[in-house]
């Protein structure tokens, strides 16, 4: 891909556009998300908050809690019962522009979306200081709201990534509830999480999977009505390898700023009983053994960069060229680590191991460029890969899609965008909103191109992603919502709200921040 001219960036004010035109109202802080610095999903159905009073003053509290200068990790969910602030994005909204095409063989996205400051390249770095080495993984330092966030300890690096779920109808309330289908009681990182012994003693995601923590997964994939989701009611195998023979799953391709981008694919996953990854193939990384006396097993070869490692000021002071210069660990540029060398104060090498991708861990193949406080990603995949987990396009069909942004931060930490119906070269069917009315802003059409996508000449949709909070499908089913039961029968979604949704992406993602403040009750 070559790099970004001024004739691909947005303009300084762009226009916020949907499908079929500018939304009236957007709050300041959704102005300022898309202001002078221009553009930024597993996705959202916390647009089903029930809105009692339009008028509600939705501005953060006046004295929130302050941040614990002690606090070296995350809140421990396993131990919470409510929703409660452990931290929150300092954009409530980040903008992703958003194109799509294909031919006869290939499916096309590009991306487009802020990330003003020099980080989204790095992730899980290991730095030497005072004699020690220790990992840097928590949240990168800016993401953090200072006013809602243990900012303290917002000391590390964390890849930008893009994402997106992809569906064939087959998952049952996917276009409705879009990702937020997929995040329950159980998941990590949501109040009620469940790890450790628990997981690793259950005889499919422990004994079979290997796991020792819940991941997103789909409610078919548990016992009960297709609503129910107790983590561990998982169906028989035999089940589970029917649903993903009919297609019962969601597509997930994830593209990563450092474990994936430098050698030129997304990574593959698909969610069913758990997000799994491609179910052949080896994927784009590894990580490698490190001790905080002895070091990392492997260090960056002298004749690459100077001294074997990088330099944690360089990094910190975005001297690092992500387009130029090395900044991650593979085997053509690495060797056994030597102290002599690169045990200097400040020296910082990557604890992940990147590698060339196989089978069905390389079908997707992705390349993101970083320009000025702009990230451009473009992903291309067949339409029919031949593997398990990956949904099969056909040119005018109508699939279930929808993406995410993770902004210098990871796991619930991101921004969600709404469920769309993608039509391959056909207008999809819009859905109906509560009075009836079809919303056209709920679709997406890929268009068709030949040899190479003009992109100049493609449409783009210009797609709010929000913070979800810890609004989950827990909290939607649970009777706390006032549909509950039309979610249960999927009469209702995010669209019959639309002109809520679309209108003040803003203040539906600060009603979630709210329900952290009032430590809300999930179930």
């Amino acid at each position: 891909m070559d790099g970004v001219d001024d004739s691909e960036r947005r303009s300084d004010d762009p226009e916020y556009t949907f499908p079929d035109g500018v939304p009236d109202r957007l709050r300041r802080r959704f102005l300022s998300a898309v202001g002078a610095s221009g553009l930024a999903a597993l996705a959202g159905c916390a647009e089903l908050l029930e809105d009692d009073d339009p008028d509600d003053d939705l501005e953060p509290d006046d004295d929130p809690d302050e941040p614990d200068p002690e606090r070296e990790e995350y809140l421990d969910y396993t131990d919470l019962e409510t929703m409660q602030v452990d931290w929150i994005p300092e954009e409530l909204v980040v903008p992703l522009e958003t194109q799509i095409a294909h031919d006869d063989e290939e499916i096309r996205f590009r991306f487009q979306f802020d990330s003003p400051e020099p980080y989204g390249w790095y992730h899980d770095m290991l730095v030497y200081e005072d004699g020690q080495w220790r990992e840097l993984d928590a949240p990168n330092p800016d993401v953090a709201d200072p006013d809602y966030g243990a900012t303290e300890w917002h000391e590390g690096f964390t890849e930008d990534r893009i994402s997106f779920l992809l569906g064939d109808g087959s998952v049952q309330g996917f276009a409705e509830y879009g990702g937020w289908l997929t995040a329950m009681l159980g998941v990590r990182s949501l109040p009620g999480a469940v790890e450790g012994e628990d997981v690793e003693e259950h005889p499919h995601l422990g004994e079979e999977l290997g796991q020792d923590d819940v991941r997103k997964f789909i409610p078919q994939s548990r016992e009960g009505e297709w609503w129910e989701h107790d983590w561990d009611a998982v169906r028989p195998q035999e089940e589970l390898e029917e649903m993903l023979a009919e297609g019962e799953f969601l597509d997930l391709p994830i593209w990563r700023g450092h474990r994936s981008n430098p050698v030129g694919y997304a990574t593959n996953h698909f969610v069913l009983e758990h997000r799994h990854g491609a179910i052949e193939g080896e994927d784009t990384y590894d990580s490698q053994e490190w001790d905080e006396d002895d070091g990392p097993e492997y260090m960056f070869d002298p004749d690459v960069v100077d001294d074997g490692a990088l330099e944690i000021d360089d990094v910190e002071d975005g001297e690092i060229d992500p387009q130029d210069d090395v900044y991650w660990l593979e085997e053509e540029h690495m060797v056994e680590f030597d102290s002599d060398v690169a045990a200097f104060e400040g020296a910082v090498v990557p604890r992940r191991v990147l590698q060339e991708p196989t089978e069905g861990e390389a079908v997707w193949e992705a390349r993101g460029e970083w320009d000025d406080g702009i990230w451009t990603v473009e992903m291309r995949r067949a339409l029919e890969t031949g593997y398990d987990g990956d949904v099969p396009l056909e040119p005018g069909e109508v699939y279930e899609w929808t993406p995410a942004v993770h902004w210098g931060s990871e796991e619930r930490w991101h921004h969600v965008g709404y469920p769309y119906l993608l039509g391959l070269e056909t207008d999809p069917e819009p859905p109906e909103d509560e009075e009836g009315d079809p919303v056209e802003e709920a679709t997406l059409v890929a268009e068709t191109f030949e040899d190479e996508p003009d992109w100049d000449e493609i449409e783009t949709y210009t797609i709010p992603c929000m913070y979800p909070g810890q609004v989950d499908w827990t909290w939607l089913t649970s009777g706390l919502h006032p549909y509950e039961d039309e979610i249960k029968d999927a009469e209702v979604s995010i669209w019959g709200f639309h002109d809520y949704v679309l209108d003040d992406p803003e203040r539906f993602a600060q009603r979630n921040v709210d329900l952290e403040l009032d430590d809300a009750p999930r179930e």
